[in-house]
């Protein structure tokens, strides 16, 4: 089949002339901009890192590039998603006007291609910390009697709200599971870490690290996560929802300085997040703790998560963002990941935590949670003497989720129940505990999670379903070609359903893995900002309706227009 490069080859005249015979739904009908612009507005860019997507062979790719800029040097080849990254000497703008020339006079290549994109800046949820959280807490948490379980027992207050002690009970503990923290890095000489990490790796080094180093090469954020899910459960120090969990460092916020200096690292891009995540995938990470993100739609870790997602069954928790706006945000909106919001110790919604249609539960992080920071954070420690802070955010809140699914999958592994991840997902998510409006609402999702409702209740009978799309355009002369760079935004006609958004490769391919069953309107529009040189006014939205069953779902939609191409 012929394939087509739409950004080039086409002109304005010819997205005006799209034909229009395509079924609209009057009363929702979509504008161009809503259906582009939620996953790039605002959205910012590494410069000098371009990743390419190819169809067969990864020299295609290494070829292309470095036709362009010879001194250019491949930073992560991602050979299992079939993608490959460079460091180059101009800014991607630059080699991707390059890139489109080069695939504009050369229709062989234009078949060995399959996308190029760059790496977008992201960031680390910063934590909320107040200074008189020590006080604070104890005026509200202190004031009745509870029986000893660690040094610092009575400041564990999320450990106990999402009924970690019973889960223990029960006989869970997060043994033979292994959670990959992908953040700042861990200290694993943290008398509480010591002994619960794994081997890690460092991205941007290639470094494989000793789970008995220190590894926070980014700053404190990664130890203080670390903490909640998996501290040892000794009597001293803290302990976390999970303590006999294991750890797995994966740093992407990094100095790139041999040893920890503690500053804060810088985000060290997606292809080598994307390396990172199927380093730890391959390794036997079961779930993946990302306290972390930004703005912009990236094909490459969208890919790398829903591969990770149906191929090893690998369960994503991610942080909604302290912007307490409604917005868009990734990792944590990406299709089947679990979307976490902060909640406080009065089962309140904290007014930082990010709203939206897409949280799928809550969990304690208000600035009173207490746990674990590198032994070189003097200045944090919360009593000047022992390496613990009080930190808040959606970023604190979103490891007691990490550590409940820690229990909950040592639990079916001891009982041989196989799951998806969109099972554990709405587990999580029907065994909350309801916080705020009743059912489901844009401050807490389904609520606050509860471990020991998730332990003794049974996996919902739904298994989600995987969407694929496959986009074509025909023109008048009846000749079909893939139908490249396509933005889908998915609305369900259940409102406590998220809206999915997506975006194809140049071969038309866009899958959703992990969502829920159930009818969805789907728009779509050409138009992506780094790759679609042609004014939005004249691009028009196409509309289908669908119904998504539980397993695999193959859609293909074709694009038509009265004019030759």
């Amino acid at each position: 089949m012929k394939r087509f490069l739409i950004a080039i080859t086409l002109v304005a005249l010819f997205l005006a002339g799209c034909m229009s015979n395509i079924p609209k739904n009057n009363a929702n009908e979509k504008t161009f901009e809503e259906i582009v612009a939620p996953i790039e507005k605002d959205a910012e860019i590494m410069e000098n890192i371009v990743i390419v997507g190819y169809k067969d062979s990864i020299d295609d790719a290494i070829n292309l590039v470095k036709s362009i800029d010879p001194n250019a040097t491949i930073r992560a080849r991602l050979e299992q998603i079939k993608a490959v990254s460079f460091k180059t000497t101009s800014s991607f703008a630059e080699v991707r006007e390059q890139i489109l020339e080069r695939l504009k006079s050369d229709k062989q290549l234009r078949e060995k291609i399959s996308y190029v994109e760059p790496s977008y800046k992201r960031y680390l949820i910063e934590p909320i910390k107040n200074d008189n959280a020590k006080d604070l807490l104890e005026s509200t948490l202190k004031t009745k009697q509870l029986p000893e379980e660690e040094e610092f027992w009575e400041w564990l207050w999320g450990i106990r709200k999402v009924k970690a002690p019973q889960a223990w009970e029960l006989g869970y503990s997060g043994e033979g599971i292994i959670v990959a923290v992908v953040d700042t890095g861990v200290d694993g000489t943290h008398p509480d870490l010591q002994g619960q990490l794994v081997e890690g790796y460092r991205p941007l080094t290639g470094e494989t690290l000793d789970p008995d180093m220190d590894s926070s090469f980014g700053g404190a954020h990664g130890t203080h996560v670390a903490g909640t899910i998996a501290a040892k459960r000794d009597g001293t120090g803290v302990v976390g929802v999970a303590p006999n969990a294991k750890i797995m460092p994966i740093v992407i916020f990094d100095t790139g300085e041999p040893t920890p200096t503690g500053e804060d690292g810088d985000y060290i891009g997606d292809d080598l997040v994307a390396e990172g995540f199927l380093w730890a995938a391959e390794r036997g990470a079961r779930i993946f703790s990302n306290s972390w993100g930004g703005k912009g739609y990236s094909i490459t870790l969208a890919h790398t998560i829903a591969q990770i997602m149906q191929g090893y069954g690998g369960i994503f928790v991610a942080s909604a963002g302290n912007s307490h706006t409604d917005e868009i945000h990734y990792p944590s909106c990406y299709p089947g990941v679990i979307n976490v919001a902060a909640s406080t110790a009065v089962d309140g919604i904290t007014d930082f935590s990010t709203r939206g249609r897409w949280i799928t539960v809550a969990a304690p992080g208000d600035f009173t949670i207490l746990s674990t920071v590198p032994l070189w954070d003097t200045s944090e420690f919360f009593d000047s003497e022992n390496p613990y802070a009080f930190y808040g955010g959606t970023s604190m809140a979103t490891p007691h989720v990490s550590g409940l699914i820690a229990l909950l999958l040592e639990k079916l592994d001891q009982e041989e129940v196989s799951y998806t991840p969109y099972q554990i997902r709405k587990h999580i998510a029907s065994t909350a505990d309801d916080i705020m409006a009743p059912g489901f609402d844009h401050d807490s999702g389904w609520g606050r999670v509860n471990a020991y409702k998730a332990l003794t209740q049974n996996l919902p009978s739904d298994t989600g379903a995987n969407v694929f799309f496959q986009f074509y355009v025909r023109d008048i002369s009846n000749d079909v070609y893939y139908g490249p760079q396509v933005y889908v935004t998915m609305y369900p006609q259940s409102s406590t359903v998220p809206v999915y958004y997506g975006k194809s490769d140049d071969y038309g391919f866009l899958p959703f893995v992990g969502i829920e069953p159930g009818v969805y309107d789907v728009y779509m529009a050409f138009g992506d900002a780094a790759y679609l040189e042609l004014p939005t006014i004249l691009q028009k939205t196409h509309y289908m309706r669908i119904t998504v069953y539980n397993g695999d779902n193959q859609f293909t939609h074709v694009f038509e227009f009265e004019i030759g191409i």
